[in-house]
């Protein structure tokens, strides 16, 4: 690329993106009586819905019987549990 000069290279077309910029965490969600993190709220709805998917599953593979939904509720109940879980690491 001897002698070859800046204004040589072509142009790179402007593609109207902008700059990725990492998430401030000072970021917090302000309603008239109260002040929340988002990552806080996110996480706590998370854990609720898990929970009550938990819950459910749990209580339908003792109430109802029938084989076919024993295997559905225990497949959904392991995917929760998993989801929950955290994976193993090797140290």
């Amino acid at each position: 690329m001897i002698g070859v000069s800046i204004n040589d290279l072509p142009a790179v077309p402007d593609l109207g993106l902008e700059p990725v910029t990492p998430q401030n965490p000072s970021v917090q969600w302000k309603s008239c009586c109260l002040t929340v993190n988002p990552s806080a709220v996110k996480y706590f709805i998370q854990i609720g819905v898990l929970s009550s998917l938990i819950v459910f599953s749990a209580t339908m593979l003792v109430v109802d019987k029938s084989c076919e939904s024993q295997r559905n509720y225990s497949s959904l109940l392991m995917i929760c549990l998993g989801t929950m879980v955290p994976s193993p690491k090797m140290a």
